[in-house]
């Protein structure tokens, strides 16, 4: 058996009702899993208590039995537990060390004392795995989200855990890239015991043996796969992403905001030079992950990494910008990172909110709490601590009570789930600014751009969003 839990209760310091209640769970060794649930119904307790995170790193208090591999789970030492069950994160940055990709795939086994042409013959066969052969002699720092992902899985697999725990590990990952992964992922079907926690249902339903539904802490549905049809009309109450959403949507043209002419370069090639023109609305910036997406956002608004090189030009509402500091940009633009613990400085979700304001000299109460009522967030809560979900959602809210007009937002819709990404795309669509979204996410795409950008081979070219593979 890989985990059998009776009687769980998971209570996090200082709160009196548990986060996670659980009687009875079995899951099988070789079964595929999928956890599913809104943002906070227990998705990541519950990977971390099976990780061994809980308690070893994150402190609360657990009553009742977990067994992992017939073993209560709290008698593992950390090491041991690491040799059984390999977990990719949401955020990759937080799991690489290494400077070179092929370092960091062999940071690991090297640890287990192989002999040399062992790890040479592991690093070699995980890399065709998961596709990233051609990245084994890039700097690990300057790699798109996606692609770090895939480094980090390719460590893990390098391994040879007996399980692996996957936190959304299509959420920074192209179409195609989705797709590689989890093909592979399914060819471990009967040989590794997979728990993968989900919003994505439709990408991963056809790979999973089982479909677990938690809300509030609780599990609401424990279906097998051909059981899911009974309940797809809850889906949308659940604030879980339907699983087809064709329909005719209003494409609006506002006025144009921002244009320019974006070159890139750093020591050995050229990574963009395109024209841009954006529009009030949202424009969604789609293209594979390393085609520059973060780049062109990083250019325009003035903080492109150590080693890149900026040339054009950039004009706000007829203002050339290109030639002012990132913090004389922020007057126009303001901008969201994919690694959003860059983001937060204050103690508390609302002084984070009010310091945006202040910054622009201004201050309103009312916009404050509604934009916490609007975005769900915990005003008292310190912002390094919430969720990942909860995180985007306020630095969204933040960036919105700046007051600018051109908003730059580099994969806002990751770790959310359906009923948030819905509430975000809304919320663009009844504000009156720019929004131009870099995002992996079809659906959202589909359902609220205005125009669709893709970036491919450096250059920029608007396509139909009607002809997205959703």
């Amino acid at each position: 058996m890989f985990v059998k839990i009776e009687g769980l209760k998971v209570f996090y310091p200082g709160m009196d009702s548990p986060s996670l209640t659980i009687d009875n769970l079995e899951i099988k060794e070789g079964e595929f899993v999928l956890i599913t649930g809104k943002s906070g119904s227990g998705k990541s307790t519950l990977l971390n208590l099976l990780n061994g995170v809980i308690p070893h790193f994150v402190e609360a208090t657990v009553e009742g039995k977990v067994y992992v591999f017939d073993r209560e789970v709290q008698k593992y030492s950390i090491p041991e537990i690491s040799s059984l069950i390999g977990t990719l994160l949401q955020d990759p940055d937080s799991q690489i060390l290494n400077y070179k990709v092929i370092d960091e795939i062999a940071f690991g086994i090297e640890n287990l004392k192989l002999e040399r042409e062992e790890i040479r013959k592991r690093i070699f066969e995980v890399c065709k795995e998961v596709d990233i052969c051609n990245l084994l002699e890039r700097d690990t720092s300057k790699l798109s989200g996606g692609e770090k992902q895939r480094v980090v899985l390719a460590s893990i697999l390098a391994m040879r855990p007996k399980a692996l725990i996957l936190d959304e590990p299509t959420s920074s990952i192209d179409i195609k890239g989705t797709r590689e992964i989890l093909t592979k992922l399914r060819e471990f079907k009967g040989k590794l015991s997979m728990i993968i926690a989900e919003h994505k249902i439709s990408k991963v339903i056809n790979f999973v043996d089982r479909i677990i539904i938690l809300d509030k802490g609780r599990i609401l549905y424990n279906l097998q796969r051909d059981q899911v049809n009974s309940i797809i009309d809850k889906f949308d109450d659940l604030g879980l992403e339907p699983l087809s959403i064709r329909k005719t949507v209003v494409r609006r043209k506002g006025e144009r905001t921002l244009e320019g002419k974006i070159i890139v370069r750093d020591d050995n090639r050229e990574i963009l030079n395109t024209d841009i023109v954006i529009y009030k609305g949202i424009t969604a910036l789609m293209g594979d992950n390393g085609s520059g997406k973060s780049t062109l956002l990083k250019a325009i608004a003035g903080i492109l990494p150590r080693g890149l090189k900026f040339s054009g030009y950039i004009r706000v509402e007829g203002k050339e910008i290109s030639k002012l500091p990132p913090e004389d940009r922020g007057e126009f633009l303001a901008y969201l990172p994919q690694d959003i613990d860059l983001f937060f400085t204050k103690r508390t979700v609302r002084e984070e909110i009010s310091y945006m304001m202040r910054l622009r000299r201004r201050y309103d109460d009312k916009l404050i709490d509604k934009l916490l009522r609007e975005f769900e967030l915990p005003p008292d809560s310190d912002p390094f601590l919430l969720s990942v979900g909860q995180k985007r959602r306020l630095a969204i809210a933040s960036l919105l009570a700046s007051g600018v007009k051109i908003f730059l937002l580099d994969e806002p819709t990751t770790g959310q789930d359906w009923y948030n990404r819905k509430m975000l795309g809304e919320e663009l669509r009844n504000l009156d600014g720019s929004f131009v979204v870099a995002t992996h996410d079809p659906k959202f795409v589909y359902l609220y751009a205005d125009r669709v950008l893709e970036i491919r081979d450096g250059r920029i070219r608007e396509v139909n969003p009607e002809a997205l593979e959703l």
